[in-house]
């Protein structure tokens, strides 16, 4: 088995625990009172040239546990830098030693945009996030190659509550799972990490003995930047370790780069590293056309 089936089998064991203890008709309740952010996902990405989605994780696969001081103080420092237009959470438990719980509780502390990344196959799990007080939940596009009206169908619940959806590609066959995205979709993302592989927990500890992380395939997000139709929101997921990467991007036309591990491994500050691609930002589009539209504030 390869990881992502690992993740998926694990996934689907919490899940059908979650379920039995809140039916979906009592997540529903929940997910219509549940506060949202000032400003949607997607009107947050789209009010400059170039942002960041900074991300809080307790530990990945590929790079193990994250600086716990710095995942402890993420938020505060994400909340109040301007270039963070929004931010990532991870909800998966065994894997990314995220949660729910910790989900709600950014939702208290910011007025960010907050998106819930995990591996989301079922609708409930959308209904759950809104319930938790998400403002948009990641999609992957592999998970759903085979069953593209599935995945229009979750797509159509996001909408209904309100949220976004970033749809991902690059996790295992790329060619066949961008095919799937609905045409109506906004926000695609382009992950350089590789999931599809039995040896990836191996050669991730290899990679951690060597300071590097040999799960990344460093050339995807130009080499996979064509799939990304015009007039969309492009965001590049993972493998994002230095300053320098963001112009990058920028000059590949992306709009967002969405960073988690280079903020909060250990060996280094979370509020000096932010604070640094927060400069770079600012400098790379201060010359930049903002012919992006202001963001629109919610009333609800």
């Amino acid at each position: 088995m390869s990881l992502i089936d690992d993740i998926l089998a694990a996934s689907a064991k919490r899940l059908a625990e979650r379920k039995r203890a809140v039916p979906l008709g009592e997540m529903q309740k929940r997910a219509a009172a549940a506060p949202r952010a000032s400003v949607g996902f997607r009107a947050a990405l789209e009010a400059a040239p170039f942002c960041m989605i900074a991300e809080v994780k307790a530990a990945s696969p590929s790079s193990g546990a994250m600086d716990p001081a710095n995942v402890e103080s993420a938020l505060e420092i994400y909340d109040a830098t301007s270039s963070v237009a929004a931010i990532s959470i991870l909800t998966d438990e065994d894997y990314f030693k995220g949660s729910l719980g910790r989900f709600e509780k950014a939702r208290q502390r910011t007025r960010k945009p907050l998106l819930r990344k995990d591996f989301i196959v079922d609708e409930y799990q959308v209904w759950e996030a809104r319930a938790h007080g998400a403002d948009a939940v990641l999609l992957m596009a592999d998970l759903y190659k085979d069953e593209p009206a599935r995945l229009a169908h979750m797509f159509e619940v996001v909408r209904s509550l309100g949220m976004d959806a970033l749809f991902e590609l690059g996790m295992k066959s790329v060619a066949s799972s961008s095919g799937v995205v609905p045409s109506s979709a906004e926000v695609w993302g382009i992950n350089s990490r590789r999931f599809n592989t039995s040896k990836l927990q191996v050669r991730s500890t290899v990679g951690r003995l060597l300071g590097t992380e040999l799960s990344i395939d460093s050339d995807a997000h130009r080499d996979l930047r064509s799939l990304i139709p015009g007039g969309k929101i492009a965001v590049a997921e993972s493998g994002i370790h230095e300053r320098a990467d963001l112009r990058r991007l920028f000059a590949l036309d992306y709009r967002a780069a969405l960073i988690g591990t280079a903020f909060l491994k250990k060996g280094g500050s979370v509020g000096a590293i932010v604070g640094g691609f927060d400069e770079e930002v600012r400098a790379m589009t201060s010359g930049a056309a903002n012919v992006a539209t202001a963001p629109r504030t919610r009333t609800a």
